[in-house]
């Protein structure tokens, strides 16, 4: 193969050696990880009768399934690339991914039928497949062949996409495996836990899992949808591990009705308040934070260091092996320890740049590093405060005010559901914060909490938000995360036109 790298299939490969009773779980099939390699040389089949071969790019819009998981290792097999499908984008922007990406084939399994109108080569998924012999000898993928097709949220903006070769797609996947593996953490993961995977799979095909549950032997369940109540159950009756972003876990907080002790969760996606902190605590969950993103897959997660340890591992996330990271001012220059500014990375599994877009790659991809443009500090272990995205920070006055601190400050108050804090225009000061929130709490209530936040020196008295603001909900992104690009669009609208 001309590479010492390692080839997406090996986790199977290794799974169907080493685990073989063990397997995957989902809406549509359970299998064990020693039939898996035979139904996956089906998906080979049935792929090259549609024409798919090395180097073309196969759509897939489908739930969380063991087929999708599948369709991912036979991918890999021929060699051609996956594109996971975004089905809660809107369908212009969809339309305007595929045609960027052009796939040989968009397949969909029946609930998105109406994506066959987005793209002329689509057709439905069968809900099964027919195993077939397969050779060890022969069940290799290559290494340096680009592998996966990824595209951000576009929370920022119109989403961009990634490619990523299969050694680097694995890389990134395992370094999760081996750091929450190695090191003292609340997540822990072993070969002994049953992985509930919530992310759906067109985000880094599912951070990863399709690749860490085989690799270490552990089983893996898959829902269809995101349904609190089922979930709350499969913890209580199997599950020993889950991924979330901070609002999953705050809707299976409140379908939960008792503990769940020795579940653990690695949460990422945003900031955790400390309230959900709290509460997940209580209820027996233990929580690992995870920091990073479609272009640039895992890059950090919190473990238990001589210096970070307790409530600290809800803020600071910590390399895994192989990543870098540091924290630069806006010249440039290195930040001291303590001091905020824009985190940089960079891995083995980095990405060249973004897919079709020199541009935006000029911006993001310089002299070896990324530029994430999230706000952070650096701590004396090299871990890492994430406290914003640059887009969200409020710069008031030249200084940076942190609008997660606020967040989980605010989100202490009783009554409190959901909070968003964004930047908004100011004459005197250029940008000043505005509280967004859902609940019965007043505003009133929020900011005597603020106040006494800042006599208890949490907080700066000039953080103080100017504008606080009940709302009846707070739109969420295709990820699950609060969308605050829209609210600062709808901002004069949102208080009836009395913009600040």
């Amino acid at each position: 193969m001309g590479s010492t790298s390692l080839d997406a299939l090996y986790p199977i490969r290794r799974a169907a050696s080493l685990f073989p009773e063990r397997g995957v779980k989902g809406p549509d099939a359970s299998v064990a990880y020693r039939d898996m390699p035979g139904r996956i040389e089906g998906w080979v089949y049935w792929l090259e009768s549609l024409g798919v071969g090395k180097g073309d790019v196969f759509a897939v819009a489908d739930v969380n399934s063991v087929r999708f998981m599948e369709l991912v290792y036979a991918t890999a097999r021929i060699g051609a690339i996956i594109l996971p499908v975004n089905f809660r984008l809107p369908p212009l922007v969809l339309e305007e991914i595929l045609r960027e990406a052009d796939p040989k084939i968009l397949a969909y399994s029946s609930p998105f039928s109406e994506l066959a109108r987005l793209w002329p080569r689509s057709v439905e998924l069968p809900p099964t497949i027919t195993g077939r012999a397969w050779s060890r000898e022969e069940f290799y993928g290559d290494p340096d062949a680009v592998f996966v097709l990824l595209y951000t949220s576009g929370t920022t903006g119109r989403p961009k996409g990634v490619l990523y070769t299969q050694a680097k797609m694995l890389q990134g996947g395992l370094s999760i495996a081996h750091q929450l593996g190695m090191h003292e953490t609340n997540a822990k993961l072993s070969s002994r836990d049953t992985i509930l995977s919530l992310i759906p799979m067109f985000h880094i095909l599912s951070w990863g899992s399709v690749f860490i549950a085989p690799y270490i032997g552990a089983r893996l369940v898959f829902t269809a949808k995101f349904d609190p109540v089922e979930v709350s159950g499969i913890l209580r009756k199997e599950a020993t591990w889950f991924n979330a972003v901070p609002t999953m876990l705050a809707m299976i907080l409140q379908a939960l009705d008792d503990e769940l002790p020795g579940v653990k969760a690695l949460i990422g996606g945003s900031p955790l308040p400390k309230k959900l902190w709290n509460l997940a605590k209580k209820r027996g969950i233990r929580i690992s934070m995870i920091y990073g993103a479609t272009d640039m897959l895992a890059t950090a997660i919190s473990i238990e260091t001589d210096h970070t340890r307790g409530d600290d591992l809800r803020l600071v996330v910590h390399p895994v092996p192989g990543a870098e990271v540091r924290v630069v001012r806006p010249d440039g220059s290195p930040a001291k320890p303590g001091e905020m500014g824009e985190i940089l990375y960079r891995s083995p599994w980095m990405p060249e740049g973004y897919y079709k877009n020199p541009e935006k790659t000029r911006e993001a991809f310089r002299d070896g590093w990324f530029h994430t443009g999230d706000v952070g500090v650096m701590r004396e272990d090299g871990g890492i405060m994430v406290l914003d995205r640059l887009k969200d920070a409020v710069k008031s006055g030249g200084e940076w005010i942190p609008t997660s601190v606020l967040e989980s400050i605010i989100s202490e108050v009783s009554g409190v559901e959901m909070v968003a804090v964004i930047p908004v225009p100011d004459e005197k000061w250029g940008e000043r914060p505005a509280a967004l929130y859902t609940g019965t709490a007043s505003p009133d209530d929020i900011r005597r909490h603020l106040e006494g936040a800042v006599e208890q020196g949490r907080i700066a008295k000039w953080w103080i938000p100017d504008y606080i603001v009940r709302v009846e909900e707070l739109p969420l992104t295709s990820t699950g995360k609060i969308n605050k690009r829209l609210l600062r669009e709808k901002w004069t609208e949102i208080v009836g036109g009395k913009g600040p």
